[in-house]
C-alpha cells in the first residue's frame, strides 16, 4: 500500500500545480522535481531484474508528462496537461490492478 502512494501523491502534486498556478517559477519546478523523484521510487516495489512491461510503460508516460509540464508555459495549455494527467492516472490504475491480481510467490 505504501508503494501505491508513490504513484498517487506525485500525480496529485502535478494536478494541484497545474490547476492552481498560473505561471511556473523555480519553487514550483523544485516541487515538480521532488514529485518526479517520488514517482520514480514506485519502481522499488519490483525486483531490479523483473520490472514488468506495464511498469516501464507507466514510467515512460510519466516522463512524457513531466517534459510536457516543463514546457507548459511556452507551448501548451493546462488543459493539455490535464489530459496527460488523466492518461497517466489510467495507466497507473491498470498497473496497480494487474499487480494485485498476481498471486504472491
Amino acid at each position: 500500500m505504501k508503494s501505491v502512494l508513490f504513484y498517487f501523491v506525485p500525480l496529485i502534486v502535478y494536478a494541484m500545480i497545474n490547476n492552481l498556478v498560473e505561471r511556473l517559477y523555480w519553487p514550483y519546478y523544485v516541487a515538480l522535481l521532488l514529485a518526479f523523484l517520488g514517482f520514480q521510487l514506485a519502481r522499488l516495489r519490483y525486483p531490479k531484474d523483473a520490472v514488468p512491461p506495464i511498469a516501464k510503460i507507466t514510467q515512460g508516460i510519466f516522463y512524457i508528462l513531466t517534459v510536457a509540464f516543463i514546457f507548459r508555459d511556452q507551448y501548451l495549455n493546462p488543459l493539455m496537461i490535464n489530459v496527460l494527467l488523466g492518461i497517466t492516472l489510467v495507466i497507473v490504475i491498470v498497473e496497480i490492478m494487474q499487480y494485485r491480481r498476481k498471486p504472491s510467490a
